[in-house]
């Protein structure tokens, strides 16, 4: 089941719930595997889980953003990629612009500190949480309704996540 919130950006994101890693990797795999379709799942467009999602963590737990904090995990593509050194520590030369590691969809697994600070999310502060958030330079053509609808449907994803003992994933294509 996919929730869509359409935006006219240009990085789409893709929320979703699964057990582990191995199940997504699974769905990668297939020919067009899409987990939108495979898991439950929230879409949304230019919400990156490493800045604009962080920020929406920051204002749900009432702090400040900072970057960094809790690491997202690559799970896909696998195997190396191509810009790291090779066994020797010599760079490549040249980077293939086919690699999948360069044309995407890429993967990461969430940490479940940010799942469980996502499944806090409580209705009466929604419309705080999307003024908060709103403030992100990324989110500024967004309408606060729509950040609003997005923030519940994140909110509820990561609640039926941590209740199936879940982890939260996000997939990133152009």
């Amino acid at each position: 089941m996919t929730q869509n919130l359409t935006l006219d950006l240009d990085l789409q994101t893709d929320y979703f719930r699964a057990a582990d890693a191995t199940a997504v990797q699974k769905v990668m795999a297939a020919k067009d595997g899409k987990p939108a379709e495979a898991f439950e799942s929230v879409r949304a467009k230019r919400i990156d889980p490493t800045t604009v999602l962080r920020r929406l963590v920051a204002a749900v737990e009432t702090k400040e953003f900072e970057a960094g904090g809790a690491p997202d995990r690559s799970v896909w593509p696998t195997g190396p990629q191509p810009w790291a050194p090779d066994e020797d520590g010599t760079a490549p030369t040249e980077i293939d612009q086919e690699d999948p590691w360069m044309t995407g969809p890429w993967v990461v697994e969430l940490a479940d500190e940010t799942r469980d600070t996502l499944a806090l999310i409580d209705r009466k502060r929604l419309p705080e949480l999307a003024a908060r958030w709103a403030r992100a330079e990324e989110l500024r053509p967004l309408a606060t309704a729509e950040l609003v609808q997005l923030i519940h449907r994140l909110g509820v994803l990561a609640r039926r996540a941590k209740k199936a003992d879940q982890h939260l994933y996000c997939c990133l294509s152009g």
